[in-house]
């Protein structure tokens, strides 16, 4: 295990009379393309809705998959932005750029998580999604200390072809 426990607010507010205590590395859930651009260094901004207190290493999640990628360090969160500001961001690809301009900004309020040192698990890693977890999700038997990283993208991409 990582080795350290959390107590959140939020749980705390909701159970008055019970601790909730919360282990293992916390996972964010991102839809590709955005998930593996991430974790190519591609991409080192993701873009929310909401800010978030949480820094540290962070496991990518590819939504839909049930399945963790590998890890990333979110080292601050930026906003709330304007929409200029992400046109302008070269921390995003262009792709995604160009989709903020034709669409507009994605939130009301909308917030730059940003990476840094993305490093891809050797294989991807199964968990158990709770449900109803969007955004963050807890992985309690996931055990960073433990996992094989990748040396590089290219070779996690060449070892999910064999």
């Amino acid at each position: 295990m990582l080795g350290f426990t959390r107590s959140r607010k939020s749980d705390l507010d909701s159970a008055p009379n019970k601790m909730h205590v919360e282990t293992g590395p916390r996972g964010l859930m991102v839809r590709d393309p955005y998930a593996s651009q991430i974790l190519n260094g591609e991409k080192i901004w993701e873009i929310r809705g909401r800010a978030t207190q949480i820094r540290g290493p962070v496991v990518i999640v590819k939504s839909g998959t049930g399945h963790a990628y590998g890890t990333v360090n979110l080292v601050r969160v930026l906003g709330p932005l304007e929409i200029n500001d992400l046109i302008d961001a070269k921390e995003l690809p262009a792709a995604e750029r160009e989709e903020i301009k034709s669409d507009g900004l994605p939130y009301r309020k909308t917030y730059a998580y940003v990476f840094s040192d993305p490093k891809w698990f050797e294989r991807p890693v199964p968990y158990k999604h709770p449900s109803g977890a969007v955004t963050w999700v807890r992985l309690p038997d996931l055990d960073l200390e433990a996992v094989r990283y990748a040396s590089s993208p290219r070779e996690f991409a060449q070892l999910c072809l064999v």
